[in-house]
């Protein structure tokens, strides 16, 4: 389920893809010979070239890459779900420091209008907020504001991810691996 392993298998689909677009796919052995010399046409003829998108290693390719990037999504979708639910508001104080967005002030007005006015504010510029007041035993000793926006980003993860799985299955499905799989059975 890395990335590095799928984007490297991606590669090599793509640089197969462009053979195969390339190179006539299921034309006369004659023709191949005419066109690349008997040597190449042999050589070029046992490594799949002029069936590249049914040749067992390409179908290889795709299925690693489909197990690889199922993988990926079982790995990271519950992760997003719980990013989704969460507003992050148990972070502790030390930690907010290092948020990129983020914001520090003392206000002169009560703890509910200062949070109607950023809440305000935040929905403008498209966050959701919820607010927090922080306690230190019995006493208040400040009140957090966590919000958060880009929710449709990491449905965007998940569509994409599942879009390559879908189409490398299709490819899967469309390169005689059935009518393989009926022939052996």
């Amino acid at each position: 389920s890395s990335m590095r392993f799928s984007i490297s298998l991606l590669t090599v689909i793509c640089i197969a893809s462009v053979i195969g677009t390339v190179v006539k796919q299921h034309e006369p052995y004659n023709n191949y010979v005419n066109q690349f010399g008997p040597f190449w046409a042999e050589l070029f003829g046992k490594v799949g070239l002029y069936t590249v998108y049914s040749v067992w290693w390409f179908l290889l390719i795709l299925a690693f890459l489909v197990l690889s990037t199922s993988l990926c999504i079982a790995r990271n979708v519950p992760k997003i779900i719980v990013d989704l639910r969460t507003y992050k508001e148990q972070v502790r104080e030390q930690a907010l420091s290092s948020f990129h967005h983020r914001g520090q002030a003392e206000v002169a007005e009560s703890r509910d209008q200062a949070f109607e006015r950023i809440s305000a504010l935040l929905v403008h510029g498209g966050w959701k907020s919820k607010v927090q007041v922080r306690k230190d035993g019995e006493r208040e000793v400040g009140t957090m504001i966590a919000a958060r926006r880009g929710a449709a980003n990491k449905l965007g993860y998940i569509a994409a991810h599942s879009a390559i799985v879908l189409v490398c299955v299709g490819g899967l499905l469309d390169g005689d691996l059935i009518v393989r799989a009926q022939m052996a059975l």
